[in-house]
């Protein structure tokens, strides 16, 4: 993206929080030329670190004499629940930040923007393509900050051991590695793993990296029709293909022991200690994992790069959970609430929230500040290419994500089989969550 081309996003997006203001009643038009700022009380909750949040919002305040903002943190794995009982309880927060996977799990709650206060076409120029999933039939579900993209993490040292100096950039070079990195010892036990995959329980993310394929197929997994939403887990390309049965394929093939890229098993330790330990040349993980990673082993030398495509497509693309700020439907002080959330997707807000996190924003403009440090500026490329969908119920469909791949991998079903029946009990929850 040119100067000019930025300088005109971030004029759209300026417009878009001036229009939303507006539309909200904080902004009077013709009234003596008098302004009034963001005013009332609003209570945020999300799981991102409070002691990076909180500051952020302590300056906005500073700015908006009239307005008090309280950011929560919440434990991440009771987050579903907690905001279930607060607004069963009516004590739910104005605000409520979500990763995609948990957003329509929480669709009765949220507030959704008409499209004649923020424009389809104004969103899609503000943030990057694969917001669009917050592009609903009745409005904009919320406003997208921030994206956690899948990224590549290998260690430097096992490569360099093999003569190998940059990691793959397509599935098939990485398929091809398997016999240069994958060490076995005289009982054909793995004392060194290529790279984790073809299981589900030891492999971090398994159900994220499985979607990252299907959406790399250009599968949306979940798409919107004029009908309302669809399951597409099982369409067809126009060649008559079907990705999802050569995407298990392919997946289970790391754990077969009959094939040369055999890396992987049941038995082995979690992925991520696996790759910490130094034992493993290849890791797929989150961007969000990077000090989590230095933290646990501060003599690994590794590095970061964007995950391998498919061969041959003219098109890349990665998983990214994205955090997204959204409205509560119960908020009091529910113009309040849009202003502020307004004021979140603004420059400056978003800019020192992509630095607190080390997370790059979802926002065009933004992203085309590139960073100079080489981990941020892969996470910042990811970021550009993540696409995600709208989980109707992640632990239901992590349950048959799971099943699928321990009943090909047992043979109690074919892939086929398991496959269908995979399908079948998806769309039962797309049907239970969707309608």
């Amino acid at each position: 993206m040119n100067n000019f081309q930025t300088i005109l996003v971030a004029i759209f997006l300026a417009f878009f929080v001036f229009g939303v203001l507006i539309f909200s009643g904080l902004i009077n038009i013709g009234n003596s030329g008098k302004t009034n700022g963001v005013s009332g009380k609003i209570l945020v909750w999300g799981t991102l670190p409070q002691a990076e949040l909180t500051p952020l919002f302590d300056t906005l305040t500073g700015s908006n004499p009239n307005l008090v903002v309280k950011y929560v943190e919440q434990d991440k794995n009771i987050y579903e629940k907690t905001l279930v009982d607060a607004f069963a309880k009516d004590k739910a927060p104005d605000l409520f930040i979500l990763p995609s996977d948990m957003t329509f799990e929480n669709n009765n709650f949220i507030f959704k923007i008409p499209y004649t206060n923020f424009p389809e076409k104004t969103f899609k120029t503000t943030f990057i393509d694969g917001a669009d999933i917050y592009l609903a039939k009745d409005g904009i579900i919320g406003y997208p900050l921030l994206v956690d993209p899948l990224v590549l993490y290998y260690n430097k040292d096992l490569l360099s051991n093999e003569g190998l100096l940059l990691p793959p950039t397509t599935w098939d070079e990485l398929f091809n590695l398997s016999s240069k990195l994958t060490k076995k010892k005289n009982d054909g036990t793995i004392s060194q793993s290529m790279i984790a995959l073809g299981q589900y329980d030891n492999v971090n993310h398994a159900k994220d990296i499985l979607s990252m394929l299907l959406l790399q197929s250009n599968n949306p997994i979940i798409s919107l029709t004029d009908a309302g939403y669809r399951l597409a887990i099982k369409d067809s390309t126009p060649s008559g293909t079907s990705p999802i049965n050569q995407i298990i394929n392919f997946y289970l093939e790391f754990s077969n022991p009959s094939i040369d890229a055999y890396s992987w098993n049941r038995s082995m330790p979690n992925s991520f200690d696996m790759f910490t330990g130094g034992k493993s040349a290849f890791y797929i993980g989150y961007a969000s994992e990077l000090f989590n990673i230095e933290s646990v082993n501060p003599n690994l030398s590794f590095d970061v790069a964007t995950i391998p495509q498919t061969k041959g497509t003219n098109t890349t693309r990665t998983y990214g959970q994205m955090y997204t700020v959204v409205a509560s439907k119960k908020s009091t002080s529910l113009t309040a609430a849009l202003g502020v959330a307004s004021l979140m997707t603004s420059g400056e807000f978003l800019k020192e929230l992509s630095i607190q996190t080390s997370l790059p924003t979802a926002t065009r403009s933004l992203l085309s500040d590139k960073p100079k440090d080489p981990y941020l500026l892969t996470f910042f490329d990811s970021a550009i290419i993540s696409r995600s969908w709208l989980d109707p119920s992640r632990d239901q469909t992590n349950s048959i994500f799971k099943e699928l791949i321990e009943n090909s991998l047992s043979n109690k079903l074919s892939v086929g089989d398991a496959i269908n029946k995979a399908s079948n009990q998806l769309e039962l929850v797309v049907k239970n969550n969707y309608e």
